[in-house]
């Protein structure tokens, strides 16, 4: 999600997470773990809500098509992170489950990292 709102300027990104943690009445236990992603574990349903609504300002979702390769694309390039467009198509589903729109939404984006279809740009040696 960080990858994603590095395209906007850091005090919008920091607005926005504000109104989505307190939107979403995301639990401080919750925030923390947040802060540092582990995408193999389910964060609940309110960390779920929050990455749909910090999706949902940034614009690169919305709940009837679910997220926008193109924006999400160009987010995650702006973001110093390498991903193809071939594989959020992969993720990006049309929601046939028909998913809850937070769990929709976190289901996608968890697929791209589960699947090690996002590498950073930049090696740090």
């Amino acid at each position: 999600m960080v990858a994603m709102a590095s395209a906007i300027p850091k005090e919008k990104y920091l607005k926005y997470r504000e109104e989505c943690f307190k939107s979403e009445k995301v639990p401080a236990v919750v925030i923390e773990k947040l802060n540092n992603p582990q995408y193999e574990e389910d964060m609940g349903h309110e960390a779920k809500c929050f990455i749909r609504c910090m999706a949902l300002k940034i614009g690169s979702w919305d709940d009837t098509n679910g997220y926008n390769i193109d924006k999400t694309y160009a987010d995650f390039q702006d973001g110093g992170l390498e991903v193809s467009k071939e594989n959020m198509k992969k993720c990006f589903t049309s929601n046939p489950d028909n998913d809850d729109k937070c769990v929709w939404a976190d289901k996608d984006l968890k697929c791209l990292y589960r699947n090690k279809y996002v590498t950073h740009k930049y090696s740090i040696n």
